[in-house]
């Protein structure tokens, strides 16, 4: 059995679009990632979100990809 390293890192992101009828927003960090959070992702909820707006995310970093556990909005 392998063991899959994971870290998690805050990085802050910019949301591009928000995508409530599909469940889903896209975000891009400083670096430009693009980066996704669904209506199933732990946070303030996809009708909290708008375009333009700042937010901190929670990334998880596997050996193989990277996801977002976690969102909300910077004050």
């Amino acid at each position: 059995m392998a063991i899959t390293f994971r870290m998690h890192a805050r990085i802050q992101a910019t949301v591009e679009e928000v995508l409530p009828n599909m469940g889903l927003a896209y975000l891009t960090d400083d670096s430009a990632r693009g980066w996704a959070v669904t209506k199933s992702t732990p946070g303030s909820g996809l009708q909290a979100l708008k375009p333009g707006q700042r937010v901190a995310l929670t990334v998880e970093h596997h050996d193989d990809f990277s996801v977002v556990s976690e969102y909300g909005a910077l004050d």
